[in-house]
C-alpha cells in the first residue's frame, strides 16, 4: 500500500482498489473513491465488456485499467483489495482468485446463491490471510443499528417476536434485469430477501429453527400487445412502467448513461427497455417468510415489489416494550409496555446518503477491518447462514412444507 500524508504528520496507507463487474452497483464504489481520494486508489476495473469499465471511469473521472478478465488483472495490477459486483452466480470465481493471491474481499451481498458455492469460499477465506467482508449494508444503516442496540442492551426485555416489512416500489425494475432469474441470482428470496435474513438473524441473535415461506408472481404476467421491449412497444404511452432508454433529461451526467445503456445492449447484453410483464422469469413480486429461532424467537418478513412507495420497516416486541423503525424516516419509536411511557429516536440526518447512509459507514468499516485485523462486521458465516436461510424459504415455497434446520 502506498503512504500518504494526513493532518498532523501521521501517516497511513492509501491501498491500491480494484472493482469487479461494472453494473449499477459498481456505482456505488466509484463515487465513494472519487470523493475521499485519500482512503483509495481505484487503478482497476474489470468486466465480462471492458467498453462498460471503460465509460463509467470517464463518468466518474478515475484514471484506472480495464480489463476483460479477473485473473488478469489480479497478476498483472496486484490490487491491495477487491470489490466484487459481479451477477451473484459469479461471486464465487473473483473471490477465490482474490482471496489466493492475499487480496482483500469486499463482496456484495448475497455471498453465493448456492451452499456449495459459499463453502468454496470459506475454505479459501480460511487459507487466506486477506480479510472477507460481506457487503449486507443494513447492518450499517442507523436505524437497524440503533435497533440492534436496544435489543442488545435488554430496554425491551425478553424479546418475542421481529416483523421485517421491506416495500419496494423500485424493485420492479427486478423483471428487466438478470435479478429475475434464478440461474443468475437465486431468485429474489436470496439475491433480494438475503439482506433482511441476515437482518432477522442478527437481531434475534440464535440460530435460525424452521423456515415456512409463501410468495407468487401475481402481476408481472405477459399482458396482450406488449412488446419485449419498450421503445417497441403500442403500449407505451398508457403504461406506467414505461421506461425510455434514450432518455437523459433526467440524469445528472446526460448522455455518457445513455452510452453506458446502449454499449451493453450493443456487446450482448439484454436491453435495459425489457418489459416488465412479458421478460422470462422464475421469481414472484411478493411473498412472505416466517423465521423461528432456537431462543423462541418468531419472526416474518413481508417483501413486496408492489408497493407504491419504498421503505423498511421492523416491529420489535419484547416482554418490557416494543421498537418501531422506519427507514424511510429514519426514526424509532419505543413504548415502554407497563408505563406506556414513549420516546422516539430520529436519525434521519444520518441517511442522506446512498441507502440510508449505510453505504458510506460500511465501505469505511472495511477499509478499518483491513487496515487493523479487527473482526468484519459481517463475514462468510453470517452470509452462508442468510443464504441457508434464503434457499429453505425458496424451497417451502416449492414445497409447501416447513423447513427444518
Amino acid at each position: 500500500m502506498k503512504q500518504t500524508e494526513v493532518p498532523g504528520n501521521s501517516i497511513r496507507p492509501k491501498v491500491r482498489v480494484a472493482l469487479v463487474g461494472a453494473g449499477s452497483r459498481t456505482t456505488s464504489f466509484l463515487h465513494y473513491f472519487s470523493q475521499h481520494t485519500s482512503e483509495g486508489e481505484i487503478v482497476a476495473l474489470s468486466d465480462i465488456i471492458p467498453e462498460k469499465g471503460r465509460l463509467l471511469a470517464r463518468i466518474y473521472g478515475v484514471n484506472a485499467e480495464v480489463f476483460d478478465n479477473t485473473e488478469k488483472m489480479v497478476q498483472q495490477v496486484k490490487p491491495d483489495m477487491i470489490f466484487i459486483c459481479t451477477p451473484d452466480y459469479a461471486h464465487v470465481e473473483t473471490a477465490v482468485t482474490a482471496l489466493k493471491a492475499k487480496i482483500h474481499v469486499f463482496c456484495e451481498k448475497p455471498m453465493a446463491t448456492t451452499l456449495e458455492d459459499c463453502d468454496t469460499i470459506i475454505n479459501a477465506a480460511k487459507k487466506s490471510p486477506a480479510v472477507f467482508y460481506l457487503g449486507f449494508n443494513l447492518r450499517h444503516d442507523p436505524v437497524h443499528e440503533t435497533m440492534h442496540e436496544l435489543i442488545a442492551s435488554g430496554r425491551l426485555g425478553k424479546i418475542t417476536t421481529i416483523e421485517a416489512n421491506e416495500y419496494y416500489y423500485g424493485g420492479k425494475t427486478y423483471f428487466r434485469r438478470w435479478n429475475r432469474l434464478q440461474k443468475f441470482g437465486g431468485g429474489l428470496w436470496i439475491t433480494k430477501a438475503c439482506h433482511d435474513f441476515d437482518l432477522l438473524n442478527w437481531m434475534a441473535g440464535a440460530e435460525p429453527q424452521t423456515v415456512y415461506a409463501t410468495a407468487n408472481l401475481s402481476h408481472y404476467h405477459s399482458k396482450p400487445k406488449a412488446a419485449k421491449q419498450c421503445r417497441k412497444c403500442e403500449l407505451q404511452y398508457e403504461c406506467p412502467d414505461y421506461y425510455d432508454v434514450f432518455d437523459t433529461q433526467s440524469e445528472e451526467k446526460g448522455g455518457l448513461w445513455r452510452e453506458f445503456r446502449l454499449t451493453s445492449e450493443k456487446f450482448g447484453k439484454e436491453p435495459s427497455d425489457l418489459c416488465l410483464f412479458t421478460s422470462d422469469k422464475d421469481t414472484f413480486d411478493n411473498g412472505i417468510a416466517v423465521v423461528t429461532y432456537k431462543n423462541d424467537i418468531r419472526t416474518t418478513y413481508t417483501v413486496n415489489v408492489l408497493a407504491s412507495r419504498s421503505s423498511r420497516e421492523m416491529r420489535v416486541i419484547g416482554t418490557d416494550g416494543m421498537a418501531e423503525a422506519d427507514m424511510e424516516k429514519g426514526t424509532i419509536e419505543c413504548t415502554e409496555r407497563h408505563s406506556k411511557r414513549k420516546y422516539t429516536y430520529d436519525l434521519s440526518e444520518m441517511m442522506k446518503s446512498g441507502h440510508g447512509g449505510s453505504d458510506d459507514r460500511m465501505i469505511k468499516d472495511f477499509l478499518h477491518t483491513c487496515h487493523t485485523g479487527k473482526k468484519p462486521k459481517s463475514s462468510w458465516a453470517e452470509g452462508r447462514l442468510a443464504v441457508e436461510v434464503a434457499l429453505a424459504a425458496r424451497e417451502s415455497c416449492s414445497t409447501g412444507k416447513v423447513i427444518k434446520f
